[in-house]
């Protein structure tokens, strides 16, 4: 069992991760070769995709140590951010398509479904900072 204010390292950790993933989303691999610019895409995607699992990680500790609610799945821990109101519904209902998209990309590639989940992973970054910075009482600006 970790010990207590494991969430502020899960924290630290995901932090790290976001702005790993928001340096790697500012690439502009537009002009660059179609191989390239596949590569830099399954990178990003990567990237999003670990920064979702630490984000519901670090969001069920969050939730357990400073509110004494229990979160057993992913999308478990989003309800439970709307029902204590960290995230109102439009954020809440992105924040399930975020964990449905992280999913479906992990089961089966589909080059259509990738490029559809790649058109939004920039919101979810931007999502992810809004509810962290809420979490931890700092500025919502993404």
């Amino acid at each position: 069992m970790e010990h207590a204010g494991s969430y502020e390292k899960k924290l630290i950790s995901l932090e790290q991760a976001l702005d790993s993933f928001g340096k790697a989303m500012a690439i502009d691999a537009s002009s660059l070769g179609d191989i390239v610019q596949d590569t830099i895409k399954s990178g990003q995607v990567q990237k999003f995709e670990v920064c979702v699992e630490l984000f519901w990680k670090m969001m069920k500790k969050f939730l357990y140590e400073i509110h004494g609610v229990e979160s057993v799945s992913p999308k478990m821990a989003m309800k439970q951010l709307y029902r204590i109101q960290y995230a109102n519904e439009k954020n809440y209902e992105t924040l399930i398509e975020m964990i449905n998209d992280r999913n479906r990309l992990n089961h089966v590639y589909n080059e259509e479904q990738f490029n559809e989940i790649y058109s939004r992973i920039t919101e979810y970054l931007k999502l992810m900072r809004v509810i962290v910075n809420g979490v931890t009482g700092r500025s919502t600006n993404p």
